[in-house]
């Protein structure tokens, strides 16, 4: 039997970074104070609470666009190639 593929097992294990979601139990309490903030209901504990849970899913983007730029270097391509090719659409900016 043939020895896999490093490159393959490695870009695998990066795809599978990139389409991690955020964990339920994080969204199951992030999504709600966001809707209180928006409806500026929040308090001062909750505030914090949604500061340091931003945080966490800035830390996980972080971590996801690292991982989709290695992916695009072990391709040889650049990240928007990558994006365009894996159906992943970048963030909209308002101008």
């Amino acid at each position: 039997m043939p020895d896999a593929n490093p490159l393959f097992e490695a870009e695998t294990d990066l795809l599978l970074r990139i389409n991690q979601g955020l964990p339920e139990k994080l969204l199951s309490r992030y999504l709600p104070l966001l809707k209180k903030r928006d409806d500026k209901s929040l308090s001062p504990e909750e505030y914090a609470e949604l500061l340091r849970l931003s945080e966490e899913v800035e830390d996980h983007q972080t971590n996801r666009v690292a991982a989709l730029t290695d992916v695009a270097a072990l391709r040889k391509i650049t990240l928007r190639e990558l994006m365009t090719e894996l159906g992943i659409r970048g963030p909209e900016h308002g101008g």
